[in-house]
């Protein structure tokens, strides 16, 4: 009296659905009886292959797979592409798993003329090489001979006229030329027309200083053992325009402090007179 009455065409519809339902799980159970096992079974063999096999998947490197094919060279001038794979110690045909660009680049640096190397390997076959030459800095005069040195202190094949044109390095400070080609690397970068009138540069182990003479001055100039920016030779060349007639009768000048300039040890006659 209170429920819902069903009418004849609803409980048609009802057993309708329930009837194709028993027949979805019957053909369901049929396919399976027919096929459907056997593609069961070939995929727990497959997850069981794969389960045991799992420690050899581990082992695969995809770099082993690839093989170098080519060296692109940047930058080589006086160096040949063969000099440069051969310093490099590398060759086309050699597996990608035994290039590492970081032993490459330190192959490199052994060539007294490089004096700076990037190296990048490249998906999927490819090495990079991008090279910065080295220059003439420094030489140094000893027993008629000389020896030419670049920017990271390393001696260069290259004629006594190369070595006369550029600064000298005092044969006591020797045991310093890493250190000094740095400074005049440094002076170079920063103001190439003040490094081209360095006639002698030194090592002071007593003032703990650069002892730089230049072309154009009669006093020595005493430049600090690091930081070296262009602050620092812009301050000196202020120093030169600005007070001339000091720097006639100056013997030295002190460049070691940060933002200053001394004068020291004037000729007392160049005063007087």
């Amino acid at each position: 009296m209170f429920g819902r009455r069903i009418g004849y065409n609803e409980r048609k519809r009802k057993r309708k659905r329930a009837r194709m339902r028993r027949m979805r799980i019957a053909n369901a159970v049929r396919w399976f009886k027919r096929k459907g096992w056997v593609l069961t079974l070939l995929l727990v063999i497959a997850a069981v292959a794969l389960w045991q096999s799992r420690f050899y998947l581990h082992q695969i490197n995809p770099l082993e797979l690839r093989h170098l094919q080519y060296i692109e060279i940047e930058g080589n001038r006086m160096l040949s592409w063969e000099d440069v794979v051969q310093s490099a110690q590398v060759e086309t045909g050699m597996l990608m798993s035994e290039l590492d660009a970081d032993s490459v680049k330190k192959s490199l640096l052994q060539i007294p003329l490089i004096h700076s190397a990037e190296v990048e390997s490249k998906f999927p076959s490819s090495l990079y090489i991008k090279l910065q030459e080295a220059s003439p800095i420094l030489s140094v005069l000893e027993d008629g001979k000389g020896t030419v040195y670049s920017e990271r202190g390393l001696s260069l094949p290259m004629s006594m006229m190369t070595a006369l044109r550029l600064p000298i390095l005092e044969s006591e400070s020797v045991g310093k030329v890493k250190q000094v080609a740095q400074f005049l690397f440094a002076m170079r970068k920063e103001d190439k027309p003040l490094y081209d009138r360095v006639s002698q540069v030194g090592w002071s182990e007593k003032d703990r200083a650069f002892e730089v003479f230049f072309k154009d001055a009669g006093f020595r100039v005493m430049f600090p053992e690091s930081n070296w920016d262009k602050d620092l030779f812009t301050l000196y060349d202020a120093v030169g325009k600005g007070f001339r007639k000091d720097l006639l009768c100056a013997g030295e000048v002190d460049m070691r402090f940060h933002g200053f300039a001394y004068l020291k040890n004037f000729d007392k006659r160049c005063i007087n007179g």
